[in-house]
């Protein structure tokens, strides 16, 4: 499996933007503040139906908007597979997958694995299990 693409229209720093990515690797540099962690939070996003550093849906909206899109192509056992994610303010999120919603945000859970790793867990790696995270 592997993201094919990814656009985000209002969410969190950004008004409008696509990147497209390659099937081996990635890298994404810049100077501070300008999205990247953001970016890797919409990729969480869509994996997990929630934000990794704001489970608070309104507040990943940009501030001069009252929505957020996100929308990933996979391409996924061979098979394309288009993910978005949008909400507004004041109602509830949608997940579609394929142009349809799901009856239950639980059956997105699970169908596009991914694992964030943050540098507070940099001494669980490197340490073991024994090492306690703050």
């Amino acid at each position: 499996m592997h993201l094919k693409s990814l656009s985000l229209i209002n969410y969190k720093n950004f008004t409008s933007r696509s990147f497209d990515f390659d099937a081996k690797i990635n890298c994404m540099v810049g100077a501070n503040g300008i999205g990247k962690t953001n970016v890797l939070d919409a990729i969480y996003h869509l994996s997990n139906g929630k934000s990794y550093f704001n489970p608070i849906t309104s507040q990943n909206i940009n501030h001069d908007a009252s929505f957020f899109v996100i929308e990933g192509e996979y391409l996924k056992d061979d098979r394309p597979e288009k993910v978005i994610i949008s909400a507004k303010k004041g109602q509830k999120k949608i997940i579609k997958r394929n142009g349809k919603n799901y009856d239950r945000f639980s059956e997105h859970i699970g169908f596009l694995p991914s694992v964030i790793i943050s540098p507070a867990y940099r001494d669980l790696i490197t340490e073991g299990s024994e090492k306690k995270i703050y």
